[in-house]
Formats: structure tokens, sequence, C-alpha cells
């Protein structure tokens, strides 16, 4: 019988320990490359040292199979990518410097070495820029399918957090990149279209970039009174920002920024492309709400292409609820169509503008 080669072998072959001595092995070993990391992977929890005069944060997310990802679609170095990706931008949306990461891999047994080295490798990537550490983590089986939680810390000083609670009536709305193409990316892949000119938009799905840099350099001039990530979609995301703050909030939506690929996408597909900016989630942008006396710093490195971000509109009353101005000129009440994880979802196409 032909001997299967060591990269095609599954972890029935080797076992859990082996397996978390392998991970081990291929992770950079935090304890030499970083002095505030005391213990890393080995022991019954990790040792870590907080840098001076910073507050810790905490995060945590999973990503579940068929409920965040499809294997159909989503290669293992994509899972991995975008597990951390999700949660260095909870970091970024406080204002904060992502340090360590902790793994909880669920494995179905179906998966090879070489499929699990993958997921490792995702992350590694995602994190590359940020300097970030893998200190420890978990394995077990799993019935239900492939499952990946992360654990991440960071750090800010505590003068400079950001929070979902500050926004104040008067600041303006701003939001970082473009939005919408992470949906319309899903949207292709379910449909199984062929990427074409199309191939940026479940590119952006698949693996998103968090904006930690954007996050950090906002919170380092102090500029927001607010921040939240967009992983819902807009309109619900905006709505968590409207509720914790206690004011109501009026988009513009001609403002909106919108790609290129994703204007001609919903043109060949019927849609209308504010639809996806919207209502569509996973886009791990950044919404903030900036005081009229901190414009003119944001507008600075905006001009000096510190930061890319483009204002949408502006926080009103908490009576007047949370409005949009239609590209037809109309003012309308906007419902948060985003994502739910325990509510039947809408469908996208729920509140549509005229074009």
């Amino acid at each position: 019988m032909e001997k299967k080669s060591p990269h095609l072998r599954n972890i029935e072959t080797i076992g859990e320990f082996d397996l978390i001595r392998r991970i081990k092995k291929n992770a950079e070993s935090a304890c030499l490359i970083d002095p505030s990391v005391l213990l890393g992977i080995g022991d019954d929890a990790a040792a870590i040292l907080p840098s001076p005069g910073n507050v810790l944060l905490v995060t945590t997310d999973i990503l579940l199979e068929r409920t965040h990802f499809d294997l159909a679609y989503a290669s293992f170095f994509c899972i991995g990518y975008k597990a951390l990706s999700v949660n260095l931008s909870d970091i970024a949306a406080m204002g904060g410097t992502p340090r360590f990461y902790l793994v909880s891999l669920g494995l179905t047994g179906k998966e090879s070495l070489r499929d699990i080295d993958s997921i490792y490798c995702g992350m590694k990537a995602s994190g590359e820029e940020t300097g970030i550490h893998l200190i420890g983590g978990n394995t077990a089986y799993s019935q239900a399918g492939l499952f990946i939680s992360i654990t991440l810390l960071g750090e800010v000083p505590k003068e400079e957090i950001v929070t979902r609670s500050g926004a104040r009536v008067g600041d303006s709305i701003y939001v970082t990149g473009t939005l919408g193409d992470s949906s319309a990316g899903l949207e292709t892949l379910k449909k199984r279209m062929r990427k074409g000119s199309f191939r940026a938009l479940p590119f952006k799905h698949l693996m998103p970039k968090a904006r930690w840099r954007e996050g950090r350099l906002l919170a380092k001039h102090q500029i927001p009174s607010a921040m939240i990530d967009l992983s819902d979609g807009l309109s619900s995301d905006l709505a968590h920002v409207t509720n914790q703050s206690g004011v109501g909030a009026h988009l513009v939506c001609k403002d909106i920024p919108l790609s290129a690929t994703l204007k001609r996408y919903a043109k060949s597909v019927g849609s209308n492309p504010y639809d996806y900016a919207l209502h569509g989630g996973e886009e791990y942008e950044l919404l903030f709400c900036v005081p009229e006396e901190n414009r003119k710093k944001l507008e600075r490195l905006i001009l000096n292409e510190a930061i890319e971000a483009r204002c949408i509109g502006n926080i009103i009353p908490k009576r007047n609820g949370l409005l949009v101005k239609g590209i037809d000129g109309g003012t309308y009440k906007l419902k948060p169509l985003g994502y739910d994880h325990f509510k039947k979802s809408e469908s996208i196409q729920a509140f549509r503008l005229t074009q």
C-alpha cells in the first residue's frame, strides 16, 4: 500500500498532544520575542506582564462551519485569516493595540495536518503587521463541524479608550474604506458565480483587513467620541451606537462610499448597491463619530493620507430616530436590517432606495 505523505495525514495519526506540540513548534516563541510574555504555549495558562499605564482590552469571537464559513468556497488559510481579523477589528474599534491571542479549535477529524497548518498560517498572515503573538489555546473534537474561537488581548492608554456610548448631537459620522463589498462577495460565492471582474468582492468577504492602524491613530489623536467596527452592517451597527449613546442619526446615502466593483456588480444583477452598503455585514471597516472641534484634526489626517475616511451623516436628537436621505432626495426612516444570529433574517432588499 502506498504510504501517505506526512503533510496529508490527519489528526488521528498523531493525536491531540502531538498536534499541540506541532502547533507550538510552528508558532513563533512569544517568550523569546516579547519580554512581557513570561509563559507562552505549553503550560496550564499563559502569563504576561501588562504595559505600564495601559488598560487591558479583551475580546473573543467564534467562526462556525455553515454559519460563518463554508468549506465549499473558503480555504483553511482564509478561515484562519478571517478568524483573527474579526478579533483584531474589535480591538481597533476601541482604539487599542493588539498584543496576544489564544486559539481554540474544534476539529472534525477530517482535516489533514496540512489543513490545520493552513489555518494557523492564515492567522499569522492576518496579524503579521501587528506584531501580535500566539500564546496558547485548546483543541477538541467536534461532531457539529469545524469551529475556531479566538480570544485576543490588546491594550490602550486609559485616557485614549473609545467606546460606543460617547456620541453627542452635532457629531459628524465617518466610515473608513468602502461599504457593501463583503455582502455582495458572499452573494457571488453562494451563487457560485464566476468571479471575472468582480473578484475583489469575495476577497473582501473571505479575507477582511482589520483597520487596527486607523483605530489606533484616531484614538491617539483623541478624535472620535464613539467608534464601532462594522460587523453586523451599517444600519445595525449605527443603531448600536445610537442606542448606547442615547441619540439619533441622519445618514446621506450619496455620501456612503461604494467601490466601482460593487456598482458594476449591482447593476449586472439588478440590485441597488446601497442595499449592500446599508445592511450587508462583515465589512470590518470602522464607523466613528467626530465632534465639531475635532474635525479639523481628522481632515488633516485624511488630507495627508494617514487615514481613508468619509463623512456620511451626523448625530441628531434621539427623538428623531435613525433617518437616511435617499438618492432621490427624500428622507426615510432607517430600519436596522443587518445580521442577527438569533432572529430570522430579513432580505437585504427590504429597504430599497429609488435609483
